[in-house]
């Protein structure tokens, strides 16, 4: 298991801020939980005040459910570019249902993704990531508060 301290959410952070700056995002959507921290982060990082989450249940406890519910929806109507974020792709699931519904609900809006982690087995890949991910991750945000 890796521990994922803040120090390293730090650099990584600004690295992913440095990758996404030329896409020039109007809207960060982060995936809450798991990518609320990293979407307020880039949102400062980005200059990027329209900052919105989405509720996605993928996992109970350790163990990914058969299927992905997403609740609730975000107001993409007055974006060009949004940037959905995460804090890991694992799957690809939780990610390409996020996808779906926004681009069902806003079909000309440009849509790009961010993660801090990646699986390269996903079934979908972020356009900007930072580190893949090969063992269980422990966030510091999840560690330091429980």
């Amino acid at each position: 298991m890796i521990n994922y301290a803040y120090e390293a959410f730090e650099k990584d952070t600004k690295c992913l801020i440095e990758q996404v700056k030329p896409y020039q995002p109007d809207l960060i959507v982060a995936i809450a939980r798991g990518g609320m921290m990293l979407g307020q982060v880039m949102g400062y990082g980005l200059g990027v005040r329209n900052v919105q989450t989405i509720h996605v249940e993928s996992y109970d406890g350790d163990c990914q459910r058969d299927s992905v519910s997403v609740y609730g929806s975000c107001d993409l109507s007055n974006a060009k570019r949004v940037l959905i974020v995460d804090d890991i792709v694992d799957s690809g699931e939780t990610l390409q249902a996020v996808l779906e519904t926004l681009q069902r609900s806003s079909p000309d809006v440009q849509i790009k993704t961010a993660a801090l982690f990646y699986k390269s087995t996903a079934s979908v890949s972020p356009d900007f990531k930072v580190r893949e991910a090969t063992e269980w991750i422990g966030f510091f945000w999840e560690k330091e508060y429980e």
